[in-house]
């Protein structure tokens, strides 16, 4: 087994658990993935080479390997599944699970803004209240702000609520526009479902990057033209990727062969995303600069 470090208090859980999971990924994912692997799941991108980042920016996935709403939605899901949806075991995993999620993280803006909304979500079901997107979304903004006013200055913080907030506001009716292009009265279940899924994935991004094109150009001079094709295309990997690797480090802490094997499917699943953004970011006008 990959050699593991113990914390001394409880304080240091977060930051050994972090060096342990990468270690534990370094050492049975292929070479070639394990930086993203580790910015997908841990949010250190420090490994990826400049290739990779701008591919990822240009096609408009840069999201992904900067630990956010994404990743806390997912891990949220793979919760509520194992738990069978039950509200107080979903609360009873999911309130400790999140916290430590954000401290192995270092509780980034947007990490903590996601954890909040969910357990918000998470209180209003325990208590048979409704949830309000728009009213967890202005209290996270608040609780981030009174522990440390300065963090609205960080371009984290501002993509991220500016992302939910677009979301809020535009995506309904996107998705509304869009599903009245299907006439689905007499589709089958198969079609009904992909329709669903086709808009639901468009709106959201639509959502989101109307809110977030102004600030992606001011702060990165590049705002991508491929993101709804190139989101369509990887999101799907993205959700298996993090699964795959939260089941990757479970098992390599009693199998490590079996980890192996499994970080090799895994891998395969990683080059797929980066050979798609590489693709993708090739195409003509797959984004503009801002800065040019």
């Amino acid at each position: 087994l990959a050699a593991t470090v113990q914390p001394r208090t409880i304080r240091d859980l977060p930051v050994v658990l972090r060096q342990n999971i990468q270690t534990t990924l370094e050492t049975v994912l292929p070479t070639a993935v394990s930086p993203f692997a580790n910015a997908l799941l841990l949010g250190d991108s420090s490994d990826l080479d400049y290739e990779t980042v701008t591919d990822f920016s240009v096609s408009g996935i840069r999201h992904i390997v900067a630990v956010s709403g994404l990743h806390v939605s997912i891990l949220f899901t793979m919760l509520s599944f194992v738990s069978f949806r039950k509200r107080f075991l979903s609360a009873l995993l999911a309130f400790p699970t999140l916290f430590l999620f954000a401290a192995v993280t270092g509780f980034t803006p947007s990490v903590s803004r996601a954890c909040i909304m969910s357990g918000l979500m998470l209180l209003a079901s325990l208590i048979n209240q409704e949830y309000d997107g728009p009213t967890a979304l202005s209290f996270a903004g608040l609780i981030l702000l009174l522990v440390n006013p300065l963090v609205i200055t960080s371009v984290g913080y501002q993509l991220s609520f500016a992302s939910v907030a677009g979301i809020f506001l535009f995506s309904p009716g996107i998705r509304k526009w869009l599903l009245s292009w299907f006439d689905l009265r007499k589709a089958c279940r198969l079609r009904r479902s992909a329709v669903r899924w086709f808009t639901l994935s468009v709106s959201v991004t639509l959502g989101a990057t109307t809110a977030t094109v102004p600030l992606c150009a001011w702060d990165f001079g590049t705002v991508s033209l491929a993101a709804v094709l190139t989101n369509l295309l990887v999101l799907w990997a993205v959700s298996l990727i993090f699964y795959g690797l939260i089941l990757v480090c479970l098992v390599s802490l009693v199998w490590q062969t079996a980890a192996v094997v499994l970080g090799n499917i895994v891998g395969l699943l990683i080059h797929y995303v980066l050979m798609t953004a590489k693709t993708i970011a090739n195409f003509p006008l797959a984004a503009v600069y801002t800065r040019s």
